[in-house]
């Protein structure tokens, strides 16, 4: 196997000193003639010369590498989140370690370190609501932006109005006669997003008098598990909506109600997603529609604009979702 190429070996073949080759790969062309960025040019080329990202971190003011910590990365919503740093990343030229933690505390621990390791100028983090006591964030030395599972408590932020709009569409299905709600989520307490929804449910319910079940999923394949709680309710009482807290619970419910098709809108479904699916079904499926995308973008911009050290910055932003009402809940 032939030796790595290193930076010696490109000064050296463009007739340089290792300081000006160090200048060219940072962008600091304007030291050196155009002459001279030209043969360092076609020493790389040459050569095929990759520099590694921690050597690079040594030489200039930071890595242009950022860690993502997303719960799940497999669903909807994370998706387009991290499609929306990506892009963001990719326009001011940086590059992103994204992991999944699948909501566990010590894995984001253990990827923190990692990333620190790395050499990150930065981390983007929807958080555990252990993340701050199992990671010591005084010790890291470089800017968390927190997304989607936020507390108005973290210091750089960008979520959604969770609890307003939960609040909110729970009165409107009251308004439409819904009778009894099914609240399905997975555990409610182990991120502030899921918390924020489960109490705005409950406080606008008990604020109207009106009854409700709180249904626990701990995995979001057990559809046996979610049928074997919903059927004895759907049995037993007319004007029931099912409110799932996350695209997953969402599909799940909608699988677990096709048996009862022929009662919906009397059985009302809606649910938080950010998917086109929810259009395509047959009945159509109501829905809150997060700003996915738009979350992911905002909040790479406000760590690297954090980074760059520019000031009178927003360090503390909630988007909007919106509620779409389709067949699900149109109830007459």
């Amino acid at each position: 196997m032939a030796n790595k190429i290193t930076i010696t070996d490109i000064a050296n073949l463009a007739g340089v000193t290792k300081a000006t080759v160090s200048y060219y790969l940072n962008g600091k062309t304007n030291k050196m003639s155009e002459k001279t960025a030209q043969k360092i040019k076609s020493a790389i080329e040459k050569t095929g010369y990759t520099p590694s990202i921690a050597a690079r971190s040594l030489n200039s003011k930071g890595s242009h590498l950022i860690g993502v910590i997303i719960g799940n990365i497999t669903n909807t919503f994370a998706n387009q989140t991290v499609k929306g740093i990506e892009d963001y990343a990719s326009e001011n030229d940086y590059l992103t370690i994204v992991a999944s933690s699948e909501f566990n505390s010590e894995h984001e621990k253990k990827y923190i370190n990692s990333m620190l390791a790395m050499g990150v100028d930065g981390f983007l983090v929807q958080p555990t609501k252990l993340f701050n006591e199992v990671v010591n964030t005084k010790l890291i030395n470089k800017p968390i932006v927190y997304f989607d599972s936020a507390s108005e408590n973290d210091e750089m932020f960008v979520k959604t109005n969770n609890y307003e709009i939960t609040y909110s569409t729970i009165n409107k299905l009251i308004d439409k006669g819904y009778k009894y709600f099914c609240l399905v989520s997975n555990n409610p307490y182990a991120l502030q997003t899921r918390t924020d929804r489960n109490e705005a449910c409950i406080d606008a319910l008990t604020a109207r008098n009106i009854p409700y079940k709180s249904i626990i999923i701990n995995s979001d394949k057990d559809v046996n598990l979610l049928t074997s709680k919903l059927y004895p309710i759907l049995d037993s009482n007319k004007n029931v909506c099912i409110f799932a807290f996350n695209h997953s619970l969402l599909q799940m419910s909608y699988v677990a109600l096709d048996k009862y098709k022929s009662r919906i809108p009397e059985i009302g479904l809606i649910g938080f997603d950010h998917a086109d699916w929810c259009s395509y079904t047959k009945p159509s499926i109501s829905l809150i529609d997060q700003p996915a995308y738009l979350e992911g973008y905002n909040a790479c911009k406000l760590l690297i604009d954090n980074i760059n050290g520019l000031e009178n910055i927003d360090k503390k932003q909630t988007l909007h979702s919106t509620l779409i009402e389709r067949d699900t809940t149109d109830l007459k």
